[in-house]
C-alpha cells in the first residue's frame, strides 16, 4: 500500500528544515514497521493555520482523490491540519477512499464515529492553540511598538542590524533622497541616481519607483515608530531626517506625487497655456521642430528653444541680482505638522457639514457658505506648506560665486523645480511667430 507521509512546518528561519527532518525518520520508521511504501510530501515553512494554499498538500489530495494514494502518515494530525474546515473535507475524502491514517502520536480511525470526534476535538485544539498565539504576538508586538523598539525581518537601509544605529553612508544617502524628493526630482530619477553610483538595497538589488517610494514613505526614517499603518510615538532612535521633512516628503508622494518619469523638457509641464492655464506640453512640428503646445492642442504652440532660452536668461537674471528668497524661512511660521494638522482638522470638518444638511442642522445656502470658506482656507494652507518646503528647490544654488555655472551644471530636473519655485511661466498666442510680440511668454515671480 502506497501511503503519503506528509511532513510541514510552520516557519523554517534558517533553512535548514531539521524540524521536517525529525518528522521524516519518525513517519518512515512507522511506514516501514507497517509495510507501507513511503511517499513524501513535503511543505517546509508553510502555515496551516492561514488558509493559503500548500502545494504539497494540495497535491497529496488530487493524488488521493486519482486513488495514487491509499494511506496518510504524519507525526501528528496538527501537522495536517490547524483549520476545522480543512479538517472535515480530509474527513469526507478519507471516507469516500476508505483512505487508512496514522500518526506518529497515535492512530485515528476516520471511518469511525469515535475516531471523527477525537479527529475534530484534535482540531479544535489546534486551532485554539492558534489563535492564543496569533493574539500573544499582537500584544507583544504592540507593546514593542508602544516602547519605540524597532521591529522587522530584514535590516532596514540607512541602519545596521540592530535597527537602532545609523549606518552613516546609508544615512547621508537617505537625506540626499529626500532632498532630492524635495527639489522636484522624480522617484524614477532618484532610482537610477543611486543605481548609477553603484548603490544597492539592503538585499542587494536595484532600485526601482517602489523601492524609492517605500524608503522614504517609512517614518522610521524620522524617528517615528508605526504599528498596523499608523504612528503611535517616537521610537528610540535617533532619526535620519526631521519629522517635518518626512511629513513634507510623504505629503509630496500622496497620489503619486514625484513618481513619473524623469522630464526630458525644462518647461514641460512647467509653463502654462495663457488662454486656458492648461499645461504645456512637448509636441513637434513638421521637420521635427520641438514645440511647446497646450495640451488642448488649440491654443498655443510656441518653438521651444526660443521659450526656454527666455525663461533661463531671466531666472538667471534674478538669481544673479538678489538673494534667493526662499532660502531664509521665517522661523515664526507654523510648521509644516502644525499646517498639515490644521488642514486635516478643516477636512474632517468639511465631511460632518454634510452629515449637518442631511440631519437638517443646515440649509443649502449655509452649506454652500460653508464649504467654500472651508476649501478656500484649505487652499491657503496648502499654498503655506508649499512654501515651507519650497527652499529644497533652490538650495543647490546656495554659496554659488557664478551662478550661471552652477546652473549648467545642474540637470534638467533640478533647473524645472527651480523655475517652479520662483516663478510662473505662462506662453500666450502670438500673432506672428517669426517676431512674437514682447510679453508673450510672460514670467511672473511666485507669489509666497
Amino acid at each position: 500500500m502506497k501511503a503519503a507521509v506528509y511532513l510541514r512546518q510552520s516557519l523554517d528561519r534558517d533553512g535548514q528544515g531539521l524540524a521536517v527532518e525529525r518528522q521524516r525518520q519518525d513517519c518512515t520508521a512507522l511506514c516501514d514497521a507497517r509495510g507501507w511504501e513511503a511517499v513524501e510530501y513535503v511543505d517546509n515553512s508553510f502555515s496551516a493555520s492561514t488558509g493559503k494554499a500548500r502545494p504539497a498538500y494540495t497535491r497529496m489530495l488530487e493524488d488521493i482523490g486519482a486513488g495514487r494514494i491509499q494511506g496518510v502518515v504524519a507525526w501528528d494530525l496538527d501537522r495536517l491540519h490547524r483549520r476545522p474546515i480543512e479538517l472535515e473535507h480530509f474527513i469526507d475524502l478519507a471516507d469516500k477512499h476508505r483512505l487508512a491514517l496514522a500518526t506518529v502520536t497515535g492512530d485515528v480511525d476516520l471511518s469511525t464515529d469515535n475516531g471523527r470526534l477525537y479527529a475534530r476535538i484534535k482540531g479544535s485544539v489546534a486551532r485554539a492553540e492558534v489563535e492564543r498565539k496569533s493574539a500573544r504576538q499582537r500584544r507583544a508586538g504592540l507593546q514593542r511598538a508602544e516602547a519605540g523598539k524597532p521591529w522587522g525581518p530584514h535590516r532596514p537601509f540607512g541602519f545596521e542590524g540592530d535597527k537602532t544605529t545609523h549606518r552613516t553612508e546609508e544615512a547621508d544617502v537617505i537625506r540626499g533622497m529626500y532632498a532630492d524628493l524635495l527639489a522636484g526630482i522624480s522617484q524614477h530619477e532618484i532610482a537610477r541616481n543611486l543605481n548609477t553610483r553603484g548603490i544597492q538595497t539592503t538585499r542587494g538589488g536595484e532600485w526601482v519607483q517602489s523601492t524609492v517610494r517605500e524608503l522614504l514613505r517609512n517614518p522610521r526614517n524620522a524617528g517615528l515608530r508605526r504599528y498596523n499603518g499608523e504612528i503611535i510615538g517616537k521610537g528610540d532612535w535617533e532619526p535620519i531626517v526631521s519629522e517635518e521633512t518626512w511629513r513634507v516628503a510623504a505629503q509630496r508622494m500622496t497620489g503619486g506625487g514625484n513618481g513619473g518619469g524623469p522630464r526630458k523638457h525644462l518647461l514641460a509641464g512647467v509653463a502654462k497655456c495663457g488662454v486656458c492655464g492648461a499645461n504645456m506640453v512637448t509636441a513637434y512640428l513638421p521637420g521635427k521642430v520641438r514645440t511647446y503646445a497646450c495640451t488642448t492642442g488649440k491654443h498655443v504652440a510656441r518653438k521651444a528653444e526660443a521659450v526656454e532660452e527666455l525663461v533661463t536668461e531671466t531666472i538667471l537674471a534674478v538669481l544673479e541680482s538678489s538673494p534667493l528668497p526662499s532660502l531664509s524661512a521665517d522661523k515664526k511660521a507654523p510648521k509644516y505638522s502644525e499646517l498639515s494638522e490644521q488642514a486635516d482638522t478643516l477636512r474632517r470638518r468639511l465631511d460632518s457639514l454634510a452629515v449637518e444638511f442631511a440631519d437638517g442642522d443646515l440649509t443649502a445656502s449655509q452649506l454652500r457658505a460653508a464649504t467654500d470658506r472651508m476649501q478656500a482656507r484649505i487652499a491657503d494652507i496648502e499654498q503655506a506648506m508649499t512654501r515651507r518646503s519650497a527652499s529644497a528647490a533652490l538650495a543647490p544654488l546656495a554659496g554659488s560665486h557664478d551662478m550661471r555655472k552652477t546652473w549648467e551644471g545642474l540637470s534638467i530636473a533640478r533647473r524645472r523645480s527651480i523655475i517652479d519655485a520662483l516663478a510662473v511661466v505662462t506662453v500666450h498666442p502670438v500673432k506672428n511667430r517669426r517676431n512674437p510680440e514682447p510679453g508673450s511668454v510672460e514670467i511672473a515671480p511666485r507669489q509666497d
